[in-house]
């Protein structure tokens, strides 16, 4: 008989969480599975509860991407290789879609019951890690400024369209928002001035479904995104490349894949974890190859 702790913020999604895990139990009930419930009230909630050992042999995390996050490091942190399995609820849920897991309660439980499973990597961001994405910049700002509302009523395409206006408007690209930054890796070693770095495990970041479109989950390389300043007419032809995924060829753009990276900066910049504000530049990135298990369809 297995034993599943599940990891639930009950608020995610427009609340959507809460129905979707009641329904998991009923459905892990009928069959018998025993049972850890355990909701998020605090921030640190999802990390410690991953922290612990409760003899569970699967993680059931629902929630969105700063919930998988909080999973995630908890798991690491314990050295414990429990496989986990991502129910999706959250707005924006990047890693999840990227890898195709069900949306759907009655095929994500039959998931869990196939145990398919991926070895996938990890990014390292100093003392923490991440599943999908680190940033950056003035872009990720978007992330703590879309109203409660919109997302309520337009969920992840709120990100999205508020990405696109902050783009088109053009504030992040004018020289006093530059970043002034030093980049160190093992094929590039120079100083630039961007408005935005994101550092992806998975092609999906804040919507954009091909933010770095030559990113896979298990590929042992972070992908690496700069994106520099730019005139105000450069704009709209830069922002249709990004939705098509062609902006890695853009000429104010540089895209890298490695395995380890430093950025630091003479400003002070808030860098982003997987949507949580985690910490301050300077700060070393590197991949964890093959880091975390999770139930795959």
């Amino acid at each position: 008989m297995k034993k599943i702790k599940i990891i639930a913020n009950p608020n995610a999604g427009r609340e959507s969480a809460l129905t979707k895990v009641l329904q998991l139990v009923k459905l892990l009930s009928k069959d018998k599975y025993q049972i850890i419930l355990q909701f998020t009230h605090e921030e640190k909630d999802s990390t410690k509860f991953a922290m612990n050992d409760d003899g569970e042999d699967l993680v059931v995390c629902c929630g969105g991407d700063g919930t998988v996050n909080g999973v995630v490091n908890g798991l690491y942190r314990s050295k414990r290789r429990k496989p986990l399995a991502i129910l999706q609820c959250g707005t924006v849920n990047d890693f999840a879609n990227s890898i195709k897991l069900p949306t759907n309660i009655n095929s994500f439980y039959k998931m869990i019951k196939n145990g398919k499973t991926l070895d996938v990597d990890l990014g390292q961001a100093n003392d923490r890690v991440f599943v999908n994405v680190a940033a950056g910049g003035l872009l990720t700002e978007i992330a703590y400024t879309t109203s409660e509302d919109k997302k309520q009523v337009l969920g992840s395409m709120a990100y999205y369209i508020d990405g696109a206006k902050e783009l088109l408007k053009g504030e992040m690209f004018k020289p006093e928002n530059l970043l002034n930054i030093k980049i160190k890796s093992e094929d590039l070693e120079k100083e630039e001035k961007v408005s935005v770095f994101i550092i992806a495990n998975s092609p999906s970041v804040g919507g954009f479904k091909r933010m770095a479109p030559a990113a896979e989950v298990s590929d042992g390389y972070l992908d690496v995104i700069f994106i520099k300043g730019m005139e105000f007419f450069d704009i709209p032809e830069f922002v249709r490349a990004l939705l098509n995924g062609n902006h890695v060829d853009h000429n104010k753009v540089i895209y890298l894949k490695t395995k380890d990276i430093e950025i630091t900066s003479d400003k002070d910049v808030v860098v982003d974890l997987d949507g949580e504000r985690a910490g301050r530049l300077p700060m070393r990135f590197k991949i964890l190859e093959k880091a975390l298990t999770v139930l795959i369809v």
